[in-house]
């Protein structure tokens, strides 16, 4: 489906959180080395803290309230995301944590992989469209704008 260009900068982001959800997955998965399983955890943890968690703030702050003003912010594709918002920003500071203090953290990490593959599949297959056919071009036109300037 062709995305809205409001919306291209957040699907772009997508493309690269489904790469490390995937290697998280796999990871968790693995009998590999555990030097190989934390190294994949700190490389997610690092993008989470340079890209994934303002892309967070960007969906909550700029995306969501726009269509509000269109749509029903109670739709249940509204509602998931927003508790899976929450979900994965628990199991981030708990891979953290377990990181941190050596604890074993394979389950959290595979949760937190299969997690954000569903949550970024949501958003590009139901929630976005929603937003795309409440929103006027004009109202997805600005919200375009404030992500881009909210980017830099």
């Amino acid at each position: 489906m062709k995305r809205d260009p409001a919306l291209r900068e957040l699907s772009s982001d997508h493309h690269q959180s489904l790469v490390h959800a995937r290697r998280m997955v796999k990871a968790a998965g693995s009998d590999e080395d555990p030097a190989y399983s934390a190294r994949i955890a700190h490389d997610f943890l690092t993008l989470w803290a340079e890209h994934i968690n303002a892309h967070f703030r960007e969906e909550e702050e700029m995306l969501l309230p726009a269509f509000a003003r269109y749509g029903d912010p109670w739709e249940p594709a509204v509602v998931r995301v927003l508790v899976e918002h929450v979900q994965i920003r628990r199991l981030v500071g708990d891979l953290s944590r377990r990181l941190d203090s050596g604890e074993l953290f394979a389950e959290t990490m595979r949760m937190l992989g299969i997690l954000l593959r569903a949550h970024i599949r949501h958003e590009e297959d139901v929630l976005f469209p929603i937003i795309e056919r409440a929103l006027p071009e004009e109202a997805l036109a600005e919200v375009g704008r404030d992500i881009a300037a909210f980017q830099d």
